[in-house]
C-alpha cells in the first residue's frame, strides 16, 4: 500500500487567506440571475467546426432529447463559429450565413425552444471572429439586440481579432448591452485566461475560459484541468472557471479517459458541454455523461470547485486527491491517476479531506459514484484511511463519504456475542 501524506498545514493557510482577501476585493459574480449552477448543454465547435447547417442542427436537437439529455440536467443547443454569413447587412446587422441557415436564426432557436431547451450562439470581441466571419467588436449593442429578437439564451464571446484592446475593455461593454436588452442570456467570456482575467473576468461573465482551445487527448485534457485549477478559488454562481468543452466520445480516449474527464469537469464545476457528435454516440459515452452522482456533484449550489489536497504538484505528480464538501455534509471526492501504467493499491487520510468521525459512534461510509453502491463501512476505531484499489491508466475514482451513525442495536448485538463468549 502507497500512502501519501497532506499537503502543508501552511499552504493551505496561505491559499485560504488568499480567498479572503479576493473576496473582500472581488464582486460575487455577474449579477444577471443567471448561471447559478454551472450550465449544461452542447457545442458544436469541437467536432463539427464551420461544417454546420440548419438540418444538422435540426438533428443534434433532436438527438439531444431523443438521448434524455434535458432529464438530467442537459438544456443549451449551442452554435460556435461559422454561423453567420460572410458580411453584413447594409445597415451593419448580423445575419445568418444564407446557404447554411437559409431560415435564419429565429427559426433555429424556435426548433430548440419547441423542444424545450435553450439556444446559444457565438461570436468574438473583435473586428472577426476566429474564422474571420464578421466579429462584435464595436457593434455591441446591435448584435446583442439581434439575439434577443432571435430568442438567443447563451452567448459565448471569443477573443479573435481584438486590435489589441484590452479584455476588461471590451467585454463589459458586450456585457451592459446584453442586460439592456431585457432577455436573460448567459453571458460565457472566451478570453482564453490571458490577462489575468482570473482577477476581473467573475465580474463580467457567468463563465470565464482560463485556458486554451482543449484538443481530443489526454495531455490536452489533463493539462486545461490543471491550468483551471490554478485559480478554483475565484469559481462561484453566476462566475464558473471554464476549462473548455467536453471531449468524451471524441479522439482516441479510451474509456478510462472519458470518464476521468468527465469525472475532472465534474468536480471542476465546469460548464458541462458536450462537444462530440451525439447522433453516434455509445451507450458507454451516454452512460459516462448521464451519470446522475456525478452531475450531481456539478451541479450542487453548495459546493466549491473541488480543490487538491494531495499529489498537487503536477508536475510530478503520479496520482491525485481532490475533493469538496457537498449539501448535507457529505464529501465528494475524486482520485485520479496520471501515470501511463496501472496505480497500485492507494490509501488516503479521511481527515485530509475533512471527513472526521466520532471514534465509537461513528462510522464512514463510502458511496461509488460511478455504480451507486456503498462499497465500504469503516469503524474509524480500527482504520482512519481510506483505500483506494488500483486505477486503469489516466483512470478515477470518485466517492461520496457519509459519516453515519452507528446503529444502537449493532453495538447492542455485538456487546451481547461478547458477553455470550466470555
Amino acid at each position: 500500500m502507497v500512502s501519501v501524506a497532506s499537503a502543508s498545514f501552511m499552504k493551505r493557510i496561505k491559499s485560504l487567506l488568499l480567498v479572503l482577501v479576493l473576496s473582500v476585493s472581488a464582486t460575487d459574480g455577474l449579477d444577471n440571475g443567471l448561471g447559478l449552477t454551472p450550465p449544461m448543454g452542447f457545442n458544436t465547435w469541437n467536432t463539427f467546426r464551420c461544417d454546420i447547417n440548419e438540418n444538422l442542427i435540426f438533428n443534434i436537437t433532436d438527438k439531444f432529447v431523443e438521448l434524455g439529455l434535458p432529464q438530467v440536467g442537459y438544456t443549451y443547443v449551442n452554435l460556435d463559429d461559422c454561423w453567420m454569413a460572410w458580411n453584413r447587412t447594409s445597415d451593419g446587422k448580423y445575419m445568418a450565413d444564407p446557404h447554411k441557415f437559409p431560415n435564419g436564426m429565429k427559426v433555429i432557436g424556435d426548433y430548440i425552444h419547441d423542444r424545450g431547451l435553450k439556444f446559444g450562439v457565438y461570436s468574438s470581441a473583435g473586428t472577426y471572429t476566429c474564422q474571420k466571419r464578421p466579429g462584435s467588436l464595436g457593434h455591441e449593442a446591435g448584435d446583442a439586440q439581434s439575439f434577443a429578437e432571435w430568442g438567443v439564451d447563451y452567448f459565448k464571446y471569443d477573443n479573435c481579432y481584438s486590435e489589441n484592446i484590452p479584455g476588461i475593455d471590451r467585454y463589459p461593454i458586450m456585457r451592459e448591452a446584453l442586460n439592456a436588452t431585457g432577455r436573460p442570456i448567459f453571458f460565457s467570456l472566451c478570453q482564453w485566461g490571458v490577462e489575468d482575467s482570473w482577477r476581473w473576468a467573475p465580474s463580467v461573465g457567468n463563465s470565464w475560459r482560463t485556458t486554451g482551445d482543449i484538443g481530443k487527448n489526454w495531455g490536452s485534457i489533463s493539462g486545461n484541468f490543471w491550468e483551471s485549477q490554478k485559480h478554483w478559488y475565484m469559481s462561484r454562481p453566476g462566475a464558473w472557471l471554464d476549462p473548455d468543452m467536453l471531449q468524451v466520445g471524441n479522439g482516441n480516449l479510451t474509456h478510462d479517459e472519458n470518464k476521468a474527464h468527465f469525472a475532472m469537469w465534474c468536480f471542476a464545476k465546469a460548464p458541462l458541454l458536450l462537444g462530440n457528435d451525439l447522433r453516434s454516440m455509445t451507450q458507454e459515452q451516454v452512460d459516462i455523461v448521464t451519470n446522475t452522482n456525478l452531475i450531481a456533484v456539478n451541479q450542487d449550489p453548495y459546493a466549491k470547485q473541488a480543490s487538491c489536497f494531495m499529489g498537487c504538484d503536477r508536475n510530478s505528480a503520479q496520482w491525485s486527491v481532490f475533493a469538496t464538501r457537498l449539501t448535507g455534509g457529505d464529501v465528494a471526492v475524486l482520485v485520479v491517476n496520471w501515470m501511463d501504467s496501472t496505480s497500485p493499491s492507494l490509501t488516503f487520510p479521511a481527515h485530509t479531506v475533512g471527513v472526521v468521525p466520532t471514534p465509537k459512534k461513528q462510522k464512514v461510509w463510502v458511496t461509488d459514484l460511478w455504480t451507486n453502491k456503498v462499497i465500504a463501512r469503516y469503524d474509524f476505531n480500527s482504520s482512519k484511511t481510506i483505500p483506494v484499489t488500483p486505477m486503469a491508466s489516466h483512470g478515477c475514482v470518485a466517492y461520496r463519504l457519509s459519516i453515519v451513525d452507528n446503529d444502537p442495536r449493532e453495538a447492542a448485538a455485538k456487546s451481547s456475542l461478547r458477553a455470550t463468549a466470555e
